[in-house]
């Protein structure tokens, strides 16, 4: 994952989290498969054969990843660089589709503009595109905490 990128995954909303693992909260495992129509963002090849993978790695784009054929989870990327309303707007409305949940840093989150940006605006990926030479310079400092 690239500095770059704001990282979450995309979690069905039919389960009850509450009292579930990282690996349980993501895994798509005994759930409908949702559908693969992302029409916003090119299929490409991925490095790996069991992840369908749409849009390029170091930019944004969300992947399928298959254990066994059967889909154990969805990986969405989001390149804070190039992000505009209209590609978020279509993420957004991808997930709400397949009614779906966005999971940062095992919380869970409803598919909302103003929810996920809020939380996009926290993210690291977001520091450093504000200002990646002041977000390097934190970790010198942070270094002479020590």
């Amino acid at each position: 994952m690239a500095i770059w990128q704001f990282y979450c995954n995309i979690v069905s909303a039919a389960k009850s989290i509450d009292k579930l693992s990282h690996d349980e909260m993501i895994s798509w495992r005994d759930i409908p498969q949702p559908r693969l129509d992302i029409d916003f963002l090119e299929r490409e090849e991925s490095w790996a054969k069991n992840i369908i993978q749409y849009g390029n790695i170091d930019e944004t784009c969300i992947q399928f990843i298959y254990h066994e054929d059967n889909l154990d989870e969805i990986q969405c990327r989001i390149d804070l660089r190039t992000a505009t309303k209209h590609m978020f707007g279509k993420i957004i409305a991808y997930v709400q589709s397949i009614e779906a949940c966005f999971l940062i840093e095992d919380k869970i989150y409803p598919p909302e503009t103003e929810v996920i940006v809020n939380a996009m605006m926290q993210s690291k990926a977001y520091q450093y595109c504000q200002n990646p030479l002041e977000y390097f310079k934190s970790f010198e400092e942070a270094e002479g905490e020590e």
